[in-house]
C-alpha cells in the first residue's frame, strides 16, 4: 500500500511542475509552491531509495525536510501579503534545516557517537516544535495581519497549514514509537503512522497540484473577447424577468461590498459561479444583475477593480514591482490580459501610468 501511496506522489510532483512550467507563471507564489512540491519529491526519493537499501527506520527520522516543510509556508504567506523578505530573515528561518543536514550528514558517517538518548530527544523535540509553530502561525496569526490576500492562494496556504499541523502530531507518535520503544525495524516494515505521514505528503501535492492546474487552465478565459459583452437579446429577456428592483439594488449593493470590503477580486481563480457562492445567489441572477442593471459582463466587472487596486499598488509601492508581480497581485492571470484591460480602461499601458 505503501509503495502506492509513494507512486502516486511521484506522478503527481512531476506533473505539477510540468504543470506549473507549462503555465510559465513566475509569480513568487507559484515557485514557493514548487520548491514545497520538489522538497516533497526528494523526500518521497530518499524513501524508495532506503527501501531498497534497507536502510533501518532510525535513519529516516532524523531527514531534515520537517525542518523546511514550515518555512516555506511562512515564506508563501508572506508572498501573498505582499511583504519582501529581507536575505538575512529568509536565512534566519531556513538554518535549522540547514543544520538539520549537517547532522543527517554526521549522523550517517558517525552513528556511534551521535547515537545518545538525548541528543535523538532534542533533535525530535525541535522538529517537532518546529511544525507546530509553522503550522499555528499559518492557522492563527498570519491571516490577521494583512486582509488583502488572494482567497484561493490563501486557501492553499491554510490547507497545507492544516496538514503540516497533523503531521506534527502524527511525527510525535512515529518518533515515540520508533525511538523511545526502540522500534528501529526496517523501513519495509511501515507502520500505520507512517503510512499516514505519506498520505500527509501525498494530499500536500494533491493540493498544490489542483491549485496549479486550476491557474493553468483559467489562463486565457478572461480575455477580452467580443462576444463576452451582453447581447442586446439577453438584456431583453432579462428585462422580462420576475427579479425585482428591490432586490436588483440588494444584489447590487452586497456585491459592491463584497468587491470593497473583502476583495474578492485579488482572487485570480475568481469565477461567476464562485462569486454567485460568495453573494448566496443563484448564477443567473448574478449574470442578470451584471447584464441588466450594470450593463457588464463578469470579466470586466472584476477587472475595473483589479486595474484600480494596480493603481493603488503603483502609487504607494516604495520598490517597483515588475509588471508581472503587479499583475499577479492585483489578481490577474497573465501580464498580456492585465495590460490590456489595463490600457483598456485608462488609455495607457501600466509603465506609462508609472512615469506620469
Amino acid at each position: 500500500m505503501v509503495k502506492y501511496v509513494l507512486s502516486c506522489i511521484l506522478i503527481l510532483t512531476f506533473v505539477t511542475l510540468y504543470l506549473g512550467y507549462k503555465r510559465n507563471s513566475h509569480g513568487l507564489f507559484q515557485q514557493i509552491m514548487n520548491l514545497h512540491v520538489v522538497s516533497i519529491l526528494f523526500n518521497v526519493i530518499y524513501f524508495f531509495a532506503a527501501e531498497q537499501l534497507s536502510l533501518e527506520r532510525d535513519f529516516l527520522l532524523y531527514l531534515p525536510f520537517a525542518f523546511l516543510y514550515g518555512p516555506v509556508l511562512y515564506f508563501a504567506a508572506q508572498a501573498v501579503s505582499g511583504k519582501i523578505l529581507s536575505p538575512r530573515k529568509i536565512m534566519a528561518h531556513l538554518t535549522p534545516f540547514l543544520l538539520g543536514i549537517v547532522f543527517y550528514i554526521l549522523r550517517c558517517l558517525y552513528p556511534v557517537w551521535l547515537d545518545a538518548s538525548w541528543l535523538r530527544h532534542t533533535h525530535h523535540t525541535l522538529k517537532t516544535l518546529t511544525l507546530l509553530f509553522y503550522a499555528l502561525y499559518i492557522l492563527f496569526f498570519s491571516h490577521q495581519k494583512n486582509k488583502e490576500v488572494y482567497h484561493a492562494q490563501w486557501k492553499l496556504i491554510q490547507r497545507l497549514g492544516f496538514l503540516t499541523l497533523i503531521g506534527s502530531v502524527i511525527y510525535v507518535i512515529f518518533a515515540y514509537s520508533n525511538i523511545v520503544h526502540g522500534n528501529n525495524g526496517n523501513s519495509g516494515d511501515a507502520s500505520p503512522v507512517s503510512g499516514f505521514l505519506y498520505l500527509i505528503l501525498l494530499t500536500s501535492v494533491l493540493l498544490v497540484f489542483r491549485y496549479t492546474i486550476n491557474g493553468f487552465m483559467s489562463i486565457g478565459a478572461d480575455k477580452d473577447d467580443p462576444e463576452m459583452e451582453p447581447k442586446e437579446g439577453e438584456v431583453k429577456r432579462y428585462q422580462k424577468s420576475m427579479l425585482s428592483e428591490t432586490l436588483l439594488d440588494r444584489y447590487e449593493q452586497n456585491l459592491y461590498a463584497l468587491m470593497i470590503q473583502q476583495m474578492v477580486f485579488l482572487d485570480p481563480e475568481l469565477s461567476l459561479q464562485t462569486l454567485a457562492k460568495e453573494l448566496k445567489i443563484p448564477k443567473h441572477h448574478l449574470t442578470q444583475l451584471l447584464s441588466l442593471r450594470l450593463g457588464e459582463n463578469f470579466y470586466h466587472y472584476v477587472n475595473r477593480f483589479r486595474i484600480d487596486y494596480a493603481c493603488k499598488l503603483i502609487n504607494q509601492s516604495v520598490v517597483d514591482l515588475t509588471l508581472e508581480e503587479l499583475a499577479y497581485k492585483s489578481g490577474f492571470n497573465s501580464k498580456t490580459s492585465f495590460n490590456r484591460y489595463f490600457k483598456k480602461q485608462l488609455g495607457c499601458t501600466p509603465s506609462e501610468y508609472r512615469n506620469l
